[in-house]
C-alpha cells in the first residue's frame, strides 16, 4: 500500500514537472491556457495544446514540453488559436450555466405565480431585513470581544442570500453582459486580423520602394 502511494505521488510529480515546462512554454503565446495549467481545467488545455500541435487531443504530454520548448513560428500560430478557441469554449460553458441558472429563476417565479404562493416573497423579505439589521448592529453598537468573527460570518451569508433574493426577483445582467462580449470575440479577432494584413502589406510597400 505504502508503494502504491509513493508511485503515485511520483507520477503526480512529474506530470506536474512537465505540465510547468509546458507553462513556462506557452505563457507569452497562450496565456489562457497557461493560466488553465495550474487549476482544474489543466486536462483540457493540455488536450486543446496537443490537438494544436499534434492534431489529436491525446498526444504525450513530455513529447509535447520539448516541441513547445522550440516551437516554430507555425506552432505560435497555432498556440495563439488555440487559446482564442479555449477561451470561446470557456465563455460558451459560462454562458450556458447562467443560461440554467436563470431557467431555474424562471421556472420558480412560475411556479409562485401559478400557485399564488407567497413563501418566496415572505422569506425574501425576511432575508433583507436580517441583513440590514445584522448590518445595522455591528455599525451601531460595539461587538463583545470574540464577536466579531460570529458577526462576520452572519453578515458574509445574508449578503449573499440577499443577493440571490434580488436576482431571483429582479434577474442579472451579468449574463446579458457575458453573452455580449462571446458575440463580440469573432468580430474583433477579424479585425485584429485584418489590421495585421494591412500593416504586412504596407510593410511589403515600404519595402518595395
Amino acid at each position: 500500500m505504502a508503494k502504491t502511494n509513493s508511485g503515485t505521488r511520483a507520477s503526480g510529480a512529474r506530470v506536474s514537472g512537465v505540465r510547468g515546462k509546458i507553462k513556462r512554454a506557452i505563457a507569452g503565446a497562450a496565456p489562457s491556457l497557461a493560466q488553465a495549467l495550474g487549476g482544474p481545467l489543466a486536462g483540457a488545455a493540455v488536450a486543446q495544446l496537443s490537438k494544436a500541435i499534434f492534431g489529436a487531443p491525446d498526444g504525450d504530454e513530455e513529447l509535447l514540453s520539448e516541441m513547445l520548448a522550440q516551437a516554430s513560428p507555425q506552432h505560435l500560430i497555432a498556440l495563439k488559436k488555440a487559446d482564442q478557441e479555449f477561451e470561446v469554449a470557456l465563455r460558451e460553458a459560462s454562458l450556458e450555466g447562467r443560461r440554467i441558472d436563470a431557467g431555474d429563476r424562471a421556472n420558480a417565479r412560475q411556479r409562485q405565480i401559478t400557485m399564488s404562493d407567497w413563501t418566496p416573497s415572505a422569506l425574501g423579505a425576511l432575508i433583507i431585513l436580517g441583513f440590514f439589521a445584522v448590518l445595522g448592529v455591528m455599525v451601531a453598537r460595539k461587538m463583545p470581544p470574540g464577536a466579531e468573527t460570529e458577526f462576520s460570518i452572519m453578515l458574509g451569508a445574508l449578503a449573499t442570500m440577499t443577493a440571490a433574493v434580488v436576482n431571483y426577483f429582479f434577474g442579472s445582467s451579468s449574463g446579458s453582459k457575458e453573452k455580449t462580449r462571446l458575440m463580440a470575440l469573432p468580430l474583433l479577432t477579424r479585425a485584429a486580423g485584418e489590421e495585421k494584413v494591412a500593416a504586412e502589406k504596407r510593410n511589403d510597400r515600404s519595402g518595395g520602394g
